[in-house]
């Protein structure tokens, strides 16, 4: 079954008459169309999502009501998830103070990156104000230090050797004995020896790991040269497969990089400023009327007024190129937006060298928020249809018949440039220096200059083949079923004249009844409540490129050690975002009567 097509972008009249050359070829996902019916929307449904009360072609979509969500099958999770991406990407949003998408409007704000501090800044949006873009990812895990993937395929955290700056590492000795690390070195085999001040060699040295959530999971890095070794505590030397470190850089084939915006909305922001102001509880997410209504109060009391309450707490982190380097950007949800310029004379290291304002086009889009009875959120991801070419998978057709999709095929795919060769998902570069420290200098990783990889969709629509992914769908074939069919629902109905139409639903995770994240994945690890479920090892190919992984979830870094749902558990962000407004000034407000 041929499962991508090529289209030729940008063909006019004056083709046809005189022939064109050089015309690029644009690949795109091909859904199959007699898959199961197994997750769909009715059109009286669809056109009641519309303000109009009718779909029409780029229409402005309501929000999903999060508070009187339903939650009795998978599908209810997978119709909220593509409500609320035609909402956030509806046109012409001018109720919302926006002449373009509702999520450039007013009511969600910018998650400026970290300060010297780490705390983080709200960028309330404004009206003709372009967005500010930041061109890496940084992949964190459960401690919110950075990641890597070892050669077993295990994801550790890392930590760095010394405690504090100017300060030596500290190891354990093989006899039991704390040891200070005077430097490492490479004997004459290239094997790494530890060296202590007096210049002698640590025997069986082990790692001293200090932070507390899952520390067996977690290594110190120790570097000489070009060359660096990762420790545990159980003193192995763990090895990583190239490139695969946090902080990796994407770039497309157009050559164009990606670049990244997270951000907020209005409920979120006041839920958190009212939470460090010690105005709001924040055990968890606000899940329920009476909690939304608290934080409708604390906001009205500071003269805000939140328009789409219904939608509850959300987060976005959004991927984007530049629209220009794209054959066909009118396919594209496109914004404006400020992004970082480099010197890119030196192709093994590119240096910031200002900034310019440019159109970007969504690549891709994380869409996190709460609903009725789920506060660890509903973790969905969306894609445009040209991005990757798709690994094998399986679907059930309309009589429920088990088919095989083959890998995609082409050359036209935005980060691929040939479907048919097996270098798939290696990094060319990061932002991330040998301290491990993230940096706006983009450098190449060993064995490459700043170039495009070769990026493939590994578990298409968020399900490793032959699994059983949630207690649901009793196979990978049946999960993959729902998307499939929710796609072509949401395509027939919005019809080809509508800009959204061409990005997918790649799936949606969740836990059983709201329970605490345990970072564990169904199936693999266990079916009891805290597992993901739904599309249970969900990534996005712009986003999570080089960590798609059978075993790896949203969750697997988005948990505790001991499984909790309050807000800093679940969320990366929540801790290091500053008030909107400190209590400091709301006292000030009380008393000059405002």
């Amino acid at each position: 079954m041929k499962h991508s097509i090529k289209t030729v972008a940008g063909i006019i009249s004056c083709c046809a008459l005189w022939g064109c050359s050089n015309t690029p070829v644009v690949d795109k996902i091909t859904l199959p169309q007699d898959v199961l019916a197994s997750c769909t929307v009715t059109p009286a449904t669809f056109n009641s999502w519309f303000a109009s009360g009718k779909a029409e072609p780029n229409g402005l979509v309501l929000p999903a009501n999060s508070v009187a969500f339903q939650h009795q099958n998978n599908c209810e999770f997978y119709q909220w998830s593509e409500n609320m991406f035609l909402w956030l990407t509806s046109p012409n949003a001018k109720q919302y103070g926006s002449e373009n998408t509702v999520f450039e409007s007013p009511l969600f704000y910018d998650v400026l990156p970290a300060d010297s501090t780490g705390k983080r800044k709200l960028q309330p949006h404004a009206a003709n104000t372009p967005l500010r873009m930041a061109s890496h990812v940084t992949k964190n895990g459960p401690n919110r230090l950075p990641v890597i993937i070892d050669t077993k395929g295990r994801m550790l955290e890392v930590e760095t050797a010394e405690s504090a700056p100017k300060t030596k590492a500290l190891v354990k000795s093989g006899a039991g004995t704390t040891v200070e690390v005077d430097h490492v070195s490479l004997d004459n085999k290239g094997a790494f020896v530890f060296m202590d001040k007096a210049g002698k060699v640590i025997q069986h040295p082990q790692a001293i790991i200090r932070h507390k959530i899952n520390p067996k999971n977690i290594v110190e890095k120790f570097t000489v040269g070009d060359r660096s070794v990762f420790l545990d505590a159980a003193g192995n030397q763990v090895q990583t497969e190239a490139g695969q470190a946090t902080g990796d850089v994407l770039m497309a084939q157009n050559g164009s990089l990606v670049y990244y915006l997270t951000m907020v909305n209005d409920v979120y922001a006041w839920f958190v400023t009212g939470a460090i102001n010690g105005k709001l509880t924040a055990n968890e997410f606000p899940t329920t009327q009476g909690a939304l209504d608290s934080i409708i109060t604390y906001a009205k009391a500071n003269n805000v007024t939140l328009p789409d309450s219904n939608a509850l707490a959300m987060e976005l982190k959004t991927s984007w190129v530049e629209a220009s380097t794209l054959p066909n950007p009118g396919d594209y949800v496109t914004v404006t937006a400020i992004i970082p310029t480099y010197n890119t004379s030196n192709p093994k290291q590119w240096i910031p060298n200002g900034e310019k304002t440019v159109k970007m086009a969504l690549v891709g889009m994380h869409i996190v928020g709460s609903v009725a009875g789920h506060p660890e959120m509903v973790w969905s991801t969306f894609e445009h249809q040209s991005n990757t070419p798709n690994a094998e998978y399986r679907y059930l057709d309309s009589n429920k018949k088990v088919k095989t999709v083959p890998q995609d095929t082409g050359t036209g795919w935005l980060f691929s440039k040939d479907a048919s060769d097996k270098s798939f998902n290696v990094s060319h570069m990061t932002n991330v220096d040998k301290q491990f420290n993230s940096t706006d200098t983009i450098t190449a990783d060993s064995g490459f200059t700043i170039t495009p990889s070769n990026t493939l969709t590994v578990m298409p629509w968020g399900s490793a083949k032959d699994s059983v992914t949630n207690q649901e769908d009793k196979s990978s074939a049946a999960s993959n079923s729902e998307i499939i069919s929710i796609n072509n629902t949401i395509r027939k109905l919005l019809g080809d004249k509508d800009v959204r139409s061409n990005y997918l639903l790649i799936g949606s995770t969740w836990t059983s009844g709201g329970a605490a994240p345990t970072g564990g994945v169904y199936g693999v690890d266990g079916t009891a409540p805290g597992v993901s479920i739904g599309t249970s090892v969900l990534a996005n190919s712009t986003m999570e490129t080089y960590f798609q992984q059978p075993k790896f979830s949203c969750f697997t870094c988005h948990s505790s050690s001991v499984p909790a749902l309050n807000p800093d558990s679940i969320s990366h962000i929540y801790g290091k975002i500053l008030p909107l407004i400190t209590l400091h000034d709301e006292l000030e407000k009380k008393k000059k009567g405002k």
